[in-house]
């Protein structure tokens, strides 16, 4: 699910998985998906505040989530830090905007907790390093409902990962991952393997269909083999950058200096992990596409809540007789239709 706007600076989106109801703004600033995940009827949002002061912005955000009374997850860039002291390295205090106070206060109204301050209250992290002011914030914050926080089982300042107890999970079955078939060492790697199969596999020695049913059962191991090399690699690779991009920072908050502020911006370390990021990104579009692609015309959930936002669409809540007066009943809203086109056809 995503909200881009018109503009290419702009845009959040959420990979929560099928949830129904969707809301988003022109702008692309905000998006707010609501439905059951697993057992529980929760809501998550993101959104990417304005790099200027707007409370109104907040204040509608938090109107708009107010329309769904479950349990929210809300995660984005407020642009703002919520306590200058703790929230900001730099050494001279100012009060905090009024657009962190229009937060504070809907947090107040409506109950949603900064988690990450939660659990870590005397704890100076940051999310954002401005190279103009030369000088960190944390503005990049998890707002969720106190009824959460005992399910959170990982978290920092940009990254929570939450288990809501009671998901149905089906069993697993596995698919090609089709960004598999892009490598060129994978594909030499098959192709040897079909070749050393097929070399000690000849059909004279045992029957035909006997030999194609081993082979793939032989081939997709070597597959699964295969991928599970490359994600162990792809993860260690993110954890060693992200571990390199924290010493930087964490280096830079003790001495902030022109050098390691060099440090923390160089383009191969933010590059690399930008790829890698990319990458996922790219892998979760492939696969939400290729769902909405085999399933998009077959009776099932996705189809099901389509037809029903149609329907929606299409719903006549009252109409206007001709003698002036309104009628909400259905029965009558279809005496109204009928009695119209009798006379429109007659």
């Amino acid at each position: 699910y995503y909200s881009g706007g018109g503009s290419l600076s702009l845009g959040v989106a959420l990979f929560p998985g099928s949830l129904s109801q969707v809301v988003t703004d022109l702008e692309g600033r905000l998006i707010i998906v609501h439905g059951r995940w697993g057992a529980k009827l929760i809501t998550f949002a993101s959104i990417y505040a304005p790099n200027f002061d707007d409370p109104l912005m907040i204040q509608n955000f938090f109107l708009k989530l107010a329309q769904y009374p479950s349990q929210w997850i809300i995660g984005g860039d407020f642009n703002c830090p919520m306590d200058t002291a703790m929230d900001k390295s730099s050494a001279t205090r100012t009060i905090p905007s009024q657009m962190a106070r229009a937060i504070q206060a809907s947090m107040m109204e409506y109950g949603p907790i900064d988690v990450w301050r939660h659990l870590h209250p005397a704890t100076m992290e940051y999310t954002h390093y401005s190279h103009v002011h030369k000088s960190f914030s944390r503005i990049d914050l998890f707002l969720i409902s106190p009824s959460l926080i005992h399910w959170v089982k990982d978290h920092s300042p940009v990254l929570i990962q939450v288990e809501v107890p009671g998901e149905n999970r089906g069993p697993y079955q596995w698919r090609l991952d089709p960004q598999l078939l892009t490598k060129e060492d994978f594909m030499r790697e098959i192709g040897s393997a079909i070749h050393e199969y097929f070399r000690f596999n000849s059909p004279p020695a045992s029957p035909p269909d006997i030999v194609w049913e081993a082979f793939k059962a032989t081939i997709r191991g070597r597959i699964i083999a295969l991928s599970s090399a490359y994600k162990q690699s792809f993860h260690q690779r993110q954890v060693k950058l992200e571990r390199d991009l924290r010493g930087a920072e964490t280096d830079l908050y003790k001495n902030n200096s022109a050098e390691r502020g060099e440090r923390v911006a160089s383009p191969p370390l933010q590059h690399n992990l930008n790829v890698l990021s990319s990458a996922k990104a790219e892998r979760a579009l492939l696969k939400t596409r290729s769902k909405f692609y085999a399933r998009g015309d077959k009776a099932g959930k996705l189809l099901a809540w389509q037809l029903r936002k149609e329907e929606a669409d299409r719903h006549i809540p009252s109409i206007t007789s001709p003698d002036g007066t309104a009628s909400f009943i259905p029965s009558e809203i279809n005496e109204v239709f009928l009695s119209y086109y009798a006379s429109l056809y007659s």
